[in-house]
């Protein structure tokens, strides 16, 4: 897991998914990124400078670790994204589908992506999915070890 706070930032950054603008970081933000083991995927879990979640954004990857230089994945460019009120979006299915006709990826990574999107979608529909909770306790226990320092 690894967390990222934002103290201040210089260009907030939006995002739009619907008709109305998302504010995913800006001053005092909090992103927790979990790497689920055994899992083709890293969460990012983005909370707002109230401590209260904005979205979880998640990266469909042929694998994830850690090595010398850090943590890294090998992303296979489909991103799942959850927002609060349970909507979902599946982002940059164009881009996978360029990576493949350029032969960047092969045909089974493509395949793996899709199959690790659709296994995401399913759960979340089941409520079987649930990265939030996890992330929020995270979010919880730093803001107790900052307040307590």
């Amino acid at each position: 897991m690894t967390r990222l706070e934002m103290i201040r930032v210089t260009d907030p950054l939006f995002v739009q998914y619907t008709e109305q603008a998302l504010q995913i970081a800006g001053d005092g933000y909090v992103w927790i990124q979990q790497f689920p083991a055994g899992k083709q995927h890293v969460i990012t879990t983005m909370f707002n400078d109230q401590g209260q979640l904005v979205q979880t954004y998640i990266d469909i990857c042929l694998r994830h670790g850690r090595d010398a230089t850090g943590i890294f994945w090998d992303d296979l460019m489909l991103d799942l994204v959850l927002l609060p009120s349970g909507e979902y979006f599946v982002l940059d299915a164009e881009e996978l589908e360029t990576a493949l006709t350029a032969g960047e990826i092969t045909r089974e990574d493509y395949d793996r992506s899709w199959q690790e999107i659709n296994r995401l979608q399913q759960q979340i529909r089941t409520a079987g999915f649930v990265p939030s909770p996890l992330a929020c306790a995270h979010a919880d226990l730093f803001r107790q070890m900052n307040n307590s320092r």
